[in-house]
Formats: structure tokens, C-alpha cells, sequence
């Protein structure tokens, strides 16, 4: 029996991921937290890091 095809392989396509970390005050208590996120695009970093008070 013969393969068709050489090369059927799944390639994979790798993202450049950055793991995003910033303080964060808790309205309720007042502690303070981090808030972590995966994440692959340089724009979404921005977005990440804006205080919620601009959005």
C-alpha cells in the first residue's frame, strides 16, 4: 500500500504571546490585586494597560 502525498503533516503556526501583569485596587475592600493576561498582539497590550476610567 502506498501514501499518497508526501508531506500531509499539520503545520503549526506559533503567535508571539506576552503575559501582561498590572496592579490593580479593589473598589470594594481597597487590597490590591494583579491581574495577568495572555496575550499576542502589541495593540492589545495597550488596551490592556489603559485605565478603566478611559474606556
Amino acid at each position: 500500500m502506498s501514501k499518497k502525498g508526501g508531506n500531509n503533516q499539520k503545520k503549526k503556526i506559533s503567535k508571539k504571546m506576552t503575559l501582561a501583569i498590572r496592579i490593580v485596587k479593589s473598589k470594594k475592600t481597597g487590597c490590591y490585586t494583579f491581574e495577568n493576561k495572555m496575550i499576542y498582539s502589541d495593540e492589545r497590550i495597550n488596551i490592556f494597560f489603559k485605565k478603566s476610567n478611559e474606556l
